[in-house]
């Protein structure tokens, strides 16, 4: 129903904790929205659900994602070479294009660097990156995207003619001389285009097992950097840990975690602290058994992404597993579990779930999550979330989560966590060890 200015104030009224503003883009209507945040919760009195983002949280894609951000810039301005551009600004940057949805990332750096974008070489950028998307490329909804931008530059006669075949040079410069891309609307629609083409390329070589390529392509170099894609400290631990497949054993995850926790602080664990520490991973092995955790994962990313993304880290899950003492058959059990990630994930929600207005900040995404893992209002106050950025804490909160723990790690350090009930800066390490999940009486 419509209402007047009064009753909404009546009802914010009665809402005693924090509001958040958040944002919308400069093409939706209104400029920002104001959500009530649940309450926080320091402590909970059950676990029945957790909730986690993806990339920074469950998985390391960052340095992927950051590479095809950088390169984006570089396709749009044509400074390829370091002594044109130095490139992003890590310190300065990466609190914005980490942690957000794709489209605001994009319009940080084109914001910033907009001073060395070249409105022809766009247009010609976004040729190249459209005729692939929609040859080559994976994702029916990104093709979908494309095929949108290239109607609304009145190109819809060229789109079968992409599809059909690879263009020529001289085909793609025909065609870029017709786009007009010379604002800042403009070149963040096309932009976002030409920063998926990237990535999509990188994730297809991946798919294919070609991560020296990769390598190549992002380092330099195939035996330099560290992993592409694996799982962050302690995930290997907790995920089993939270489905009740470790049960007694988990003690036998014990120096895996103790490593993990060394990397996360800096802090060494004594030999009389791991033992107690062991034993209290005992406690939460057996309670779990008892009463396994519905698991979600919730990523701003599309699910062609998200999809190569989970089956590489449970790949890494599942070669850990068969290198630890744990049991034949408790082995068994969660290395089949990851040949598919719906035996792990009661709830696998990504961008395509929703729309690219209604990513994080907004609580879209965590609200799809719960719905989808079964969970009512009623059971929020059982629910725990993991995110590493500020506005997947501000999501959490806004779909109604109170306890929300912040893991922030290098390239997330610098945001602002003021909406997160804890903030553990030693990762999911430390909410083990040092927390055990901010449960309350597990013994």
């Amino acid at each position: 129903m419509i209402v007047d200015r009064n009753f909404v104030i009546e009802k914010i009224t009665q809402h005693t904790a924090e509001f958040v503003e958040v944002k919308n883009p400069g093409y939706v209507y209104p400029t920002a929205e104001y959500y009530p945040l649940a309450p926080k919760i320091h402590q909970l009195d059950a676990l029945n659900t957790a909730l986690m983002d993806m990339d920074g949280t469950t998985t390391t894609t960052e340095v992927l994602c950051i590479f095809s951000l950088e390169q984006m810039v570089r396709r749009m301005s044509g400074l390829y070479k370091m002594d044109q551009w130095e490139g992003i600004d890590h310190h300065a940057d990466l609190p914005y294009i980490i942690g957000n949805s794709t489209t605001r990332h994009v319009e940080y750096l084109i914001s910033k660097y907009g001073n060395l974008i070249n409105s022809e070489i766009v247009s010609r950028s976004f040729i190249e990156a459209a005729a692939w998307t929609l040859r080559h490329g994976r994702d029916a909804q990104r093709q979908a995207e494309v095929i949108q931008n290239l109607r609304k530059a009145g190109q819809h006669e060229v789109i079968n003619q992409m599809i059909q075949k690879d263009l020529s040079a001289d085909e793609i410069s025909s065609l870029a001389g017709k786009i007009k891309a010379n604002d800042f609307t403009s070149w963040v629609s096309l932009g976002i285009d030409i920063y998926y083409e990237i990535y999509h390329r990188i994730l297809g070589l991946l798919g294919e097992g070609k991560s020296k390529e990769v390598r190549r392509l992002v380092f330099g170099n195939e035996n330099s950097g560290g992993e592409l894609i694996s799982p962050m400290p302690g995930i290997i631990v907790l995920l089993p840990l939270l489905k009740g497949w470790l049960g007694r054993e988990a003690s036998v995850m014990a120096p895996l975690l103790f490593d993990d926790y060394l990397k996360s602080t800096g802090n060494r664990i004594t030999d009389e602290k791991k033992e107690t520490l062991s034993q209290r991973l005992v406690s939460l092995g057996i309670h779990f058994e008892k009463n396994p955790v519905k698991l979600g994962l919730v990523t701003s990313s599309i699910f062609y992404e998200a999809n190569i993304v989970i089956n590489e880290v449970l790949g890494v899950v599942a070669h850990a597993i068969a290198e630890s003492q744990l049991s034949p058959e408790r082995k068994a059990r969660i290395i089949e579990a990851c040949s598919d990630y719906h035996l792990w994930y009661d709830a696998f929600v990504t961008a395509s779930d929703s729309s690219e207005i209604r990513l994080k900040p907004h609580r879209d995404l965590y609200s799809i999550a719960l719905h989808k893992a079964g969970v009512m209002p009623s059971e929020f106050m059982k629910v725990i979330g993991f995110e590493d950025s500020q506005s997947g804490t501000v999501a959490i909160r806004a779909a109604g989560i109170g306890c929300c723990i912040a893991v922030p790690f290098a390239q997330t350090h610098g945001h602002d966590f003021s909406a997160a009930t804890h903030i553990a800066l030693g990762g999911i390490p430390e909410v083990l060890l040092d927390h055990q999940l901010f449960i309350k009486n597990v013994s």
